[in-house]
Formats: structure tokens, C-alpha cells, sequence
């Protein structure tokens, strides 16, 4: 009983969450017990759903805005015209794990995530089951937890795009339960189908391309009936992220990523809306060819060589194969090419992240859909390997090649870089050291402008984040003055500036010294 595949993926899931769960566990000091994240976008996220489970609202307004012309915001932040802080990203997760958080409370959110992984996980296997038999279902799933990017970004747990994944997998897995579907399988279908749609509106296209086959593959089985009720279900669910976005952004189909201080008109908001759907970072195939080599092929390459072999494999012995594989395959191509030029033609402006990160990049959990529709083929490739051991030892093989990927995805997810979860936690712990020493230096009301470090100060201290160093940032330069005036302003640089009096009338008095770091003191000269 306990060799059954479907008890020992479950066993392996079981133990995988508690790993999960043990690296998601918040890292907090006795002199500041604020959650801290590592992401600007968590920071963000994780704000908004404790505004909404305190009753607060999804806007927060800012008065220094007024003076300060809207540069008052953390990153992942969006600023209404008015100057009030809201969103700067869709609204889906904030308000469904919002609605969890009222329920359960706010400090569990943060597992939401990898336990959504886990069940996508057994989503997973039971697709592949259905369509490319045990043995494959079997060794794509175990391999999804350890696949480096899935378990990077299962811990990185209020991001998007794991619950996105996981609900679209469960929701594909209750559609293809049975050979029929049945009523009690279309609302999970639906239910989960919306949720996902409401947490990344931004993949209709093709996620429905994904259902659209779905429903061929079905069709024996559908009405319009049964068609009515997942759409109606998709409808209602996104209709609680249409209603805010009214109410927040001033129309319906606009989210927290558009330009709201240029959304004057119904016309603008159309083609903002158009262009989120369709190439939002242009047509650039060359730079999205070269973005999909160096952050999907290169990155993993031990996996992309291991999926083009069983690619081949599958190929040479198609003639064998069910055509459900074929349709499976040819799905996926139109989602590659789709994903790779969408994402791929975005041109990501923070070299400095790029030079740093390798799990922690914005391409690799956007390309999350890709590695797992290639899981099958990566399993394809090791039963290719194996084959040419004798039969009484390829099982043995098999556990050992997916013990070394498991052995390499997690030095790499661990420990290996910058960006691996052990140093980012040891960070985070920098963090709060640094936001208490700071929070006892400034007052409650202060603002403080910030190389990078405005998710360490927010939300705390108000902050005006920059990528470049103060005497480098005219906007932020013309504004210090009217806002010393208001408010107690400070900024933290990353090294000692060199300038420190301005010709619009202020200057730096350094305060305290962090290292390398330093926290300067805005003053006004006098007249």
C-alpha cells in the first residue's frame, strides 16, 4: 500500500510543506517586531491586506503629497492624483487573502502560499496522470518540488504568481477529474478558474486557450448550461476586483499598474486595458529570445537539457503515443511563444538586481507557467536515461538523478547566491536591526528619502524611494525644500555622499553612520 504513487507523492508533499513552512516562518527581533520582506511587492501586499482585515480601506490618504508632488510612496505603491497611497498591482490577492486573514488572521497569510504549492503539486500529478500516464504524472510532480523556481517562489509567499499557477492547475485538474464533467467538478473548475484570473488578469489569453482546449477535449459533455455556470462563477468572482478598481483607480478595467494621474478619459482606459492584454512591453523578439536563453534555458540548464532529451524522445516514439500528449504538446508551444514575447520583450531597467539576482528576478517567476509545462518532458528524459540501465536497476537510477537535481535546486534555492532564501532571511534580519536603530533616531512623523531601503523604513516612516543618489535625483531635489519646511526629512544613502549643500537652499548633516551607510539629516539653510 504505502509504494502506491499517489502515497508516496503524497509523503514527499507532506514533508516538502514542512520545509516550506519552516522557510516562510516570519524573522522578527525583540526591538522591531514588524513583518519584513525582502520583495518591495510583498512589502506592498502585505500592507494592503492588514489595511483591509483592519477596516482601513485599500486607499490611505497622503497630505505631504501635496508638497511633495506624489513622490511619497514606497515602491509597488501607486498614487491617485490626489495624492492618497493605493496599490500598484492587481487587486485579486490582496483582497482574497484579505478575505482568509479576517478568518483566520493575519499572521497566518504568509502560509497561504506554500500550502496552495503543495496542493498544486497534486494537481498536477493528477493531469499528467490523465493524460501521460502514472510513471510520468508521478515524476513530473515530485520533480515541481524541487523544480528551483516553483520552490524559490512558493516561499516567497506574497507574490502572485505560485497561487496564480496553483489554482489554475487545480482548476484544470476538476476539469479533467473524469471523463465527463459533472456539475460539482465545473463550480470547483470555475471557482478556481476566477480566483486565479482575479490574482494575474493579466494571462487571459492564454489561460483561456488553455480551457478552450479543455473544452474540445470535453465537449461530449458540455452544454450551454454547464458553459453558463463557469462563466457566471469566473464573473462573480472578479466582480469584487472590478468593484475596487472603480472605486480606487476610477474605472472598472483599470488596475494599480496604470498611470493614474494620465487616466482622464473612457478612451484611455480602453487602450490601457488593450495594451495589459496584448504586448504591454512592446514586440521585441530579439531581446525576448535572448531574455527566455538567459532566464529560462541557461538558468537551469541541467532541466532544459533534460526536457529537450525527452522532447526527443517522445518525438522518435510519437507513434506510440496517445494524441491527448500531442495536443498537450502543442498547447504548450503556443504558451511558450506567447510568454517568451510577452514577458521577454521587457526590457527590466535595475542592472544592479540583474547583476545580483538569479532566483530572485522578475523573469524567472513570470516564466513559472514554462517550467512546468515542461515537467513532463524533463520526466520523459530521465526514463530516456535510465533505459539503458538493466531493468532491475533503473528504478534505483531514477531516485538517484532526481536526488542530484534535488541536491543542486536546493544549494542553489538555499544557500548559493545573494538571492538564495538562508542570506535573504539573514538580510531581512539586517533589516530590522536597521529599522529600530533608525525608528529611535527619527521621529514618527519624518520622511525618509532612500536608496532601496524603502521597505525597510515603510511602513513605519513615511519614504520617497530612489534608485540613484540624492544629488543624482532632480525631481526629488526640487521637492526637499517645501518639504523640510512641513515635515522632519532624512535621507539614507548607501555610501557617503559627497555633496552635501545644495543651490536650492538645504543641506546634509550626517546623523549616524551604519557602516558603509549613512543617515543624513535634511536641513534648510538659513536665509
Amino acid at each position: 500500500m504505502f509504494f502506491r504513487p499517489i502515497i508516496i507523492l503524497i509523503i514527499l508533499a507532506v514533508i516538502f510543506g514542512g520545509v516550506y513552512f519552516w522557510l516562510v516562518a516570519p524573522v522578527k527581533t525583540q526591538a522591531d517586531l514588524t513583518l519584513r520582506f525582502d520583495w518591495p511587492d510583498e512589502t506592498a501586499n502585505y500592507f494592503w491586506i492588514k489595511n483591509f482585515v483592519e477596516g482601513k480601506g485599500l486607499a490611505v490618504f497622503e497630505p505631504l503629497n501635496l508638497v511633495a508632488q506624489n513622490q511619497i510612496h514606497p515602491r509597488s505603491f501607486n498614487v491617485r492624483p490626489d495624492g492618497s497611497l493605493v496599490p500598484g498591482s492587481f487587486l485579486g490577492l490582496i483582497l482574497y487573502y484579505g478575505f482568509l486573514a479576517k478568518i483566520f488572521g493575519v499572521k497566518l497569510i504568509i502560509y497561504l502560499t506554500p500550502l496552495l504549492a503543495i496542493f498544486g503539486v497534486l494537481a498536477i500529478y493528477g493531469i499528467l496522470r490523465r493524460f501521460f500516464g502514472e510513471k510520468v504524472a508521478l515524476i513530473s510532480a515530485i520533480l515541481l518540488l524541487i523544480q528551483p523556481a516553483w520552490w524559490y517562489y512558493s516561499v516567497t509567499s506574497l507574490l502572485p504568481n505560485v497561487p496564480f499557477v496553483s489554482l489554475i492547475l487545480l482548476s484544470v485538474y476538476f476539469a479533467v477529474k473524469k471523463e465527463k464533467l459533472k456539475i460539482d467538478n465545473l463550480i470547483f473548475t470555475g471557482v478556481f478558474a476566477g480566483l486565479a484570473l482575479a490574482i494575474r488578469p493579466a494571462e487571459i489569453i492564454w489561460v483561456s486557450l488553455i480551457y478552450l482546449a479543455i473544452f474540445i477535449y470535453l465537449r461530449k459533455s458540455l452544454s450551454l448550461l454547464k458553459l453558463s455556470i463557469f462563466f457566471s462563477l469566473i464573473f462573480l468572482i472578479i466582480l469584487p476586483v472590478f468593484y475596487q478598481q472603480q472605486i480606487l483607480y476610477g474605472g472598472f478595467l483599470v488596475s494599480g499598474y496604470s498611470q493614474l494621474q494620465n487616466l482622464n478619459s473612457a478612451d484611455c482606459q480602453s487602450c490601457t486595458l488593450v495594451k495589459s492584454l496584448f504586448l504591454p512591453f512592446g514586440f521585441h523578439p530579439a531581446l525576448a529570445v535572448y531574455n527566455f536563453w538567459t532566464h529560462f534555458v541557461s538558468r537551469f540548464w541541467v532541466w532544459s537539457l533534460l526536457a529537450i532529451l525527452g522532447l526527443i524522445a517522445y518525438l522518435v516514439q510519437s507513434k506510440h503515443q496517445k494524441n491527448e500528449i500531442f495536443s498537450y504538446l502543442m498547447v504548450s508551444l503556443f504558451i511558450f511563444g506567447w510568454i517568451i514575447i510577452y514577458y521577454g520583450s521587457w526590457q527590466f531597467s535595475d542592472l544592479l538586481t540583474i547583476h545580483l539576482n538569479i532566483l530572485g528576478l522578475s523573469y524567472v517567476r513570470y516564466f513559472l507557467p514554462l517550467y512546468i509545462l515542461a515537467l513532463p518532458f524533463v520526466a520523459f528524459g530521465l526514463i530516456w536515461l535510465v533505459s539503458f540501465f538493466k531493468n532491475q536497476f533503473q528504478i534505483f537510477g531514477l531516485i538517484v538523478f532526481i536526488i542530484l537535481l534535488g541536491y543542486f535546486s536546493a544549494k542553489l534555492v538555499l544557500v548559493e547566491k545573494v538571492d538564495s532564501l538562508l542570506p535573504v532571511k539573514n538580510r531581512i534580519l539586517t533589516y530590522h536591526h536597521l529599522a529600530a536603530s533608525v525608528n529611535e533616531i527619527t521621529p514618527e512623523n519624518s520622511v525618509i528619502v532612500t536608496i532601496r531601503k524603502d521597505k525597510v523604513f515603510f511602513p513605519e516612516r513615511k519614504v520617497i524611494h530612489t534608485f540613484d543618489s540624492l544629488s543624482a535625483s532632480e525631481e526629488i531635489l526640487e521637492i526637499l525644500p517645501a518639504l523640510a519646511k512641513v515635515a522632519p526629512v532624512y535621507y539614507y544613502a548607501l555610501g557617503p555622499e559627497e555633496k552635501l549643500e545644495f543651490d536650492n537652499g538645504f543641506k546634509l548633516e550626517e546623523i549616524k553612520s551604519f557602516g558603509a551607510e549613512r543617515l543624513y539629516e535634511i536641513k534648510i539653510n538659513n536665509p
